[in-house]
């Protein structure tokens, strides 16, 4: 449900996991992850809390606490919690790109573009790494390094006119659209 946008509902279901295993500490990771895809990092905060004492070690947690600090613009603390993500996973884009982007918004440009290549280092087409870059390569005065991340940002990232050409099957068929929505429905044959 969280993946195809029904937040609420997700986070009911996930409300239900820790009713009946208050002990597993993913089940408070995922409330909190649809309480932040909701912008609630402040709900969020003690179902982090609890799974961190439940699993003090657990990366998950660890990075959705990262990203309630981002949003509250508490960025040492967020860069903390990575840490503690990346001590684990070093190779993990997500993490990185997320590390990148808070050097970013803490003015940090040189440890930005470091973060940022790094993501490059397991990715060389991340659409995200390449837009951080050229932030911080602007941020830093690099004019040619801030354009050279912009064209590959504009090479790899979506191409939005495509939906066009997918426009008129969509239009045609009733099935086919709803394939497509995020949230969408089955009907039983039977």
């Amino acid at each position: 449900m969280l993946l195809q946008g029904d937040i609420r509902g997700a986070e009911f279901a996930f409300k239900k996991v820790i009713a009946a295993e208050p002990e597993y500490a993913d089940g408070y990771v995922n409330v909190a992850r649809a309480l932040i895809q909701e912008g609630e990092t402040e709900a969020a905060k003690s179902y982090l809390d609890k799974a961190i004492a439940l699993q003090p070690k657990l990366a998950r947690a660890h990075f959705f606490r990262a990203l309630a600090q981002k949003a509250d613009g508490d960025y040492d603390a967020a860069l903390a919690s990575l840490a503690i993500v990346l001590d684990q996973y070093p190779r993990d884009r997500v993490v990185q790109n997320q590390a990148a982007r808070i050097q970013f918004l803490k003015r940090d440009y040189k440890a930005s573009v470091e973060a940022g290549k790094r993501v490059l280092a397991i990715d060389p087409e991340d659409v995200q790494a390449h837009y951080t870059l050229m932030l911080a390569f602007r941020g830093l005065g690099d004019a040619a390094a801030a354009d050279r991340e912009q064209k590959l940002f504009q090479r790899f990232k979506a191409d939005e006119s495509s939906q066009a050409i997918t426009q008129t099957r969509r239009l045609q068929s009733k099935e086919d659209n709803n394939e497509r929505q995020m949230i969408h429905d089955h009907e039983s044959p039977l």
